[in-house]
């Protein structure tokens, strides 16, 4: 039985029964505190589901059990939000569905594909349990887990107030729209680039300089961040006394720029000596006007 549950179909399976658990407890908290706002409700939905996939993370011993958490959540909660507001869906509305969908769809289906199952952990929630176990508890529960996912949140409040602002089509907002598009045509195209890069055996050691990852160093990053932007932007066309919800895209920005690249940076460079110079003639997020080479 253990065997099976470690095939990637089987990890899998168990991913899909959580989630199915976690979002079920989560939509039934919603309801609960439905009456104290949709934004506090939706949070203490969010955080709920978040603590049932962290107690099975625990149970089973991997804490990648959270990564589709990410995708899957605005693809949810995004649609949700407009099917409960008071007024009927707009354009707008339809618009904002297709760019997360588009873009969490894409994510999670390239999360399925290069995760292994529960016998393969992320490098990085591995190195952070090695190098302080003391605290794993706390750094599993807080930052592999928890913190994510109020960032996710903070990103998807410009979606709320967009959704129920008037859905009036300016160009501010089709900009934002494209914006995400874009956001998700550079993810598919830099990952499927890398996948690409990897496959040939001849690259072992080396460092991809071809395609996106020529005029910046995380390109799929660079989409992720402007998913957010896009999301932010679309509602300034609308509704921009909502300003401040700017929190969301600089939080997820602040997560990526000072969190996730500088550990993967780090962890490249332990492996390939040569990413230093890939460093210093490559940008790391937004290509130069001018490419060097």
């Amino acid at each position: 039985m253990k065997e099976k549950l470690y095939t990637k179909s089987g990890s899998l399976l168990l991913v899909v029964l959580v989630y199915t658990i976690a979002f079920f407890i989560a939509t039934v908290i919603f309801w609960s505190f439905k009456s104290k706002g949709v934004l506090i409700a939706t949070l203490l939905a969010d955080i709920t589901a978040t603590l049932i996939v962290w107690g099975m993370g625990l149970i089973f011993k991997n804490a990648s059990l959270y990564d589709p958490y990410w995708s899957i959540v605005p693809v949810l909660v995004i649609p949700f939000w407009v099917i409960i507001k008071s007024s009927s869906a707009g354009v707008l509305d339809i618009f904002l569905i297709i760019a997360v969908t588009i873009w969490g769809i894409r994510l999670t289906l390239n999360w399925v594909v290069g995760w292994k199952g529960l016998s393969q952990q992320d490098w990085r929630y591995t190195m952070l349990k090695e190098k302080n176990p003391d605290i794993w508890f706390i750094t599993n529960l807080g930052g592999i887990n928890m913190m994510p996912t109020i960032f996710v949140f903070l990103g998807m409040i410009p979606a709320y107030y967009m959704i129920n602002s008037s859905q009036k089509i300016n160009v501010i907002n089709v900009i934002g729209f494209l914006i995400c598009i874009f956001a998700a045509i550079i993810q598919f195209i830099a990952d499927r680039q890398m996948a690409i890069f990897r496959s040939n055996k001849e690259n072992n050691g080396k460092c991809i300089n071809t395609g996106l990852w020529k005029y910046s160093r995380h390109p799929n990053y660079l989409g992720e961040i402007s998913l957010w932007w896009g999301i932010w932007i679309m509602l300034m066309g609308n509704a921009p006394d909502y300003w401040i919800t700017v929190i969301g895209p600089i939080a997820m920005t602040f997560l990526f720029v000072f969190i996730s690249i500088p550990m993967m940076e780090k962890y490249v460079l332990q492996k390939r000596p040569n990413y230093a110079d890939y460093k210093k003639t490559v940008p790391m997020l937004i290509p130069r006007l001018k490419n060097p080479r």
